[in-house]
C-alpha cells in the first residue's frame, strides 16, 4: 500500500496500518517456532520508539542496574557465562549463540523478535530458562522497549553518525 493510498483510508484505518508497519519494521513478530514455546510476554507495543539508542549511555545502566547480581561485577564468574560488565557486555550479546536455547543468537541485530536477549527479559516462560532479572521483578517497560530499539536499530556498540541511513552497517 503506498503513502497516498493510506491518505485516503480513515483515521483509525491508518493508525492500525501504521503500527502494523512499524511492528514489522521492528521484527516485534515472533517466529512461529518461538512463539509457541514463549508465553506471557510483556506487549511492548504502545511504547514509543527511541530513536538513536547509545549502547554505552542508555543499555549498559540496564545490566548495571538490573543484572548487577548474577552478570555484573561477578569477580570472573558470570552467572550462565553471560558477561554484562561494560568492557565485555557488548561482545558478549551481539550476533551470540545462546548457550541455553539452541540455534538462537542473544541479539540478532535489526531483529528484536528473534533475538533470545529480549525474551529473556520481556516472557514470564522464555523457550529456555527463566524470565531474567531471576528472583525479582521484571524489568520495567520503558526498559524492555529500550533495548527492543537498540536491537531494532542493529545492536550497535556506538550510535549513528547520521540518521539518514548514508553510514556503513554495523559491523
Amino acid at each position: 500500500m503506498s503513502i497516498r493510498s493510506l491518505a485516503t483510508l480513515a483515521p483509525s484505518t491508518r493508525r492500525t496500518a501504521a503500527r502494523a508497519a512499524v511492528a514489522l519494521m521492528l521484527g516485534l513478530c515472533l517466529p512461529s517456532a518461538v512463539l509457541a514455546q514463549a508465553t506471557a510476554c510483556d506487549d511492548l507495543s504502545a511504547l514509543p520508539i527511541t530513536p538513536r539508542v547509545d549502547y554505552l549511555t542508555e543499555i549498559q545502566p540496564i545490566w548495571e542496574i538490573r543484572c548487577a547480581n548474577c552478570h555484573v561485577n561477578h569477580s570472573g564468574s558470570p552467572s550462565a557465562e553471560l558477561d554484562l560488565n561494560e568492557e565485555a557486555s557488548w561482545a558478549a550479546l551481539y550476533a551470540m549463540p545462546s548457550l541455553i536455547a539452541e540455534g538462537r543468537l542473544m541479539v540478532r541485530p535489526g531483529d528484536p523478535g528473534a533475538s533470545f536477549l529480549l525474551e529473556k527479559l520481556r516472557c514470564e516462560q522464555p523457550q529456555a530458562g527463566e524470565r531474567m532479572p531471576r528472583g525479582r521483578l521484571p524489568i520495567p517497560l520503558t526498559e524492555q522497549a529500550l533495548v527492543r530499539d537498540w536491537i531494532a536499530q542493529g545492536a550497535r556498540e556506538q550510535p549513528p553518525l547520521f540518521i539518514d541511513g548514508f553510514e556503513d552497517e554495523a559491523p
